[in-house]
């Protein structure tokens, strides 16, 4: 193998990363385009572009246009040369050719019968004399010779110049002959000369004419895009209350405009979302971190045996009420990922809604109720699932007097699960609001009864998540067969009817 030039080498040698650097995102991401489009503005790189199609376009229809009339004055010429032709060859064939060949009345053509020699019998010029050497080639060109017109240059007949030419061969005197006819094309060259210098000046003329009214064109249209880009790029994360004008037209450009404000309008309500969780976080997480330092601080500073215990008891359940909290957190956080659920697995709910209550027996002295839960079974996660039980079995305990109410089963479509509760019920100004975060009802504003506020807000969460709806309602009385407190109801397509 013979060895690499050196120019050749020194691009491995001196720059090992060059073809790394190039290829590192699967492609070569600034060849397709010049750098210098890259660095014009939109509006540039529009008035370049439509201009330069304009500019082709007129070349050639300049040229097509000079062509078409080239093509259009030699057809002209070629009928005339062809009359005079027929004219002259209807004089030999009648015997009524003269020396002086008759004029058409046209003063730049020219005829001439010539005999096999090459010399003038008869002629349309007065100064040609019988018998002298022809203007004309001889041999004539073969494609002329055969009855095809052509282009001669620079012949020595009448006025002298390019003629068009057509030749036909004759007898005359039994002798053989050959009728020519010649039209000058000095008019014709002078014509398609004074189009094309006019064309030379008018095309640059007309691509500066278009290329100043494409611009200003473009500008104007960018205009309002420019303006909403000014308006964008002063609002800052501080205040997206902010909106854009609309401009007055009904176009793409107002479209665009609508479009950018919603985002801003979900941005803001995202934003407020999250100043309000972050705020609500730390309000709920202060309280019982000052709970647990306070009794720190009583335990290192007053020792006392006889004490110690019941702190660390005390301790020990704030602890815990801490960890609840960002777990509950942690779970709502996790709720609002944006990224896709699984729910690809069939999770049986009854069989998780059972393990759930006989979780709670095994903490809480509540009576539940568990003869309505019959068979319905989902598709999605089922920890997921488990967590929305086991929130509505906690939140049912915390309000119920005595008993709580489960009941599952399949109606048509959807599984349906209620939790209800003894207790005093949800006032309907409130059915909603019980599912947003940190939300506690009057008469549970203590953090020991009405816990963390995150329950039911993950439990919201977690069913829009699995394509569901979630809402609250006032059980029947007890003399109608219910408990007369608050039902929390779960609606979830079927694993066997889910889109």
């Amino acid at each position: 193998m013979p060895p690499c030039p050196a120019r050749i080498r020194s691009v491995f040698v001196r720059r090992p990363g060059f073809f790394r650097r190039r290829t590192s995102a699967g492609r070569r991401p600034s060849s397709r385009r010049p750098r210098l489009t890259r660095r014009l503005t939109l509006r540039a790189r529009v008035t370049l572009w439509a201009t330069s199609i304009v500019t082709v376009a007129m070349v050639l229809a300049s040229l097509g246009l000079l062509l078409g009339l080239k093509h259009s004055m030699w057809h002209d010429l070629d009928s005339t040369s062809r009359q005079r032709v027929l004219d002259v060859s209807s004089l030999v064939e009648h015997g009524r050719l003269r020396r002086l060949i008759p004029s058409s009345g046209g003063d730049a053509d020219v005829v001439q019968v010539v005999d096999a020699s090459g010399r003038v019998l008869a002629g349309s010029e007065s100064e040609t004399r019988p018998g002298s050497v022809s203007g004309f080639p001889h041999p004539l060109p073969r494609g002329l010779a055969e009855g095809h017109p052509a282009t001669l240059h620079d012949l020595a007949i009448g006025d002298g110049g390019d003629f068009r030419v057509r030749a036909r061969p004759i007898m005359v005197d039994g002798r053989p002959a050959t009728v020519v006819a010649a039209v000058s094309l000095e008019r014709s060259e002078r014509t398609l000369a004074s189009l094309g210098t006019a064309l030379a000046f008018g095309v640059p003329v007309l691509t500066a004419l278009v290329a100043w009214t494409i611009s200003g064109t473009a500008g104007r249209t960018l205009g309002p895009v420019e303006t909403l880009r000014r308006q964008a790029a002063d609002i800052s994360a501080t205040d997206l209350h902010r909106r854009l004008d609309l401009p007055a037209s009904q176009d793409e450009v107002h479209a665009l405009a609508v479009t950018l404000n919603d985002m801003l309008a979900r941005l803001d309500s995202a934003s407020a979302t999250q100043r309000r969780f972050v705020a609500d976080a730390a309000h709920e997480l202060r309280s019982p971190l000052t709970a647990i330092r306070a009794q720190l601080e009583v335990l290192a500073t007053y020792p006392d045996p006889a004490r110690d215990p019941a702190v660390a008891a005390a301790l020990l359940e704030d602890t815990q009420r801490l960890h609840d909290l960002v777990e509950d957190l942690l779970a709502l956080a996790r709720s609002e990922d944006p990224a896709p659920a699984r729910m690809r697995s069939v999770v049986d709910l009854d069989e998780v809604v059972l393990a759930e209550i006989r979780r709670q027996h095994a903490l809480i002295a509540t009576v539940i109720d568990a003869r309505g839960v019959s068979a319905g079974r989902v598709r999605g996660d089922a920890e997921a699932l488990r967590r929305v039980v086991r929130n509505l079995l906690d939140n049912a305990h915390r309000h119920a007097v005595h008993q709580v109410r489960v009941a599952l089963g399949e109606r048509g479509t959807t599984v349906e699960l209620t939790v209800s509760d003894d207790g005093s019920g949800i006032p309907p100004a409130d059915r909603e609001r019980v599912f947003e975060r940190f939300t506690r009802l009057d008469e549970a504003r203590s953090r020991e009864a009405g816990g963390s506020g995150l329950g039911l807000a993950i439990v919201a969460k977690i069913i829009a998540a699995h394509g569901g709806s979630a809402h609250a309602d006032q059980d029947p009385p007890p003399g109608d067969g219910g408990l007369g407190g608050a039902r929390l109801v779960i609606r979830l397509p079927a694993a066997d009817h889910r889109a």
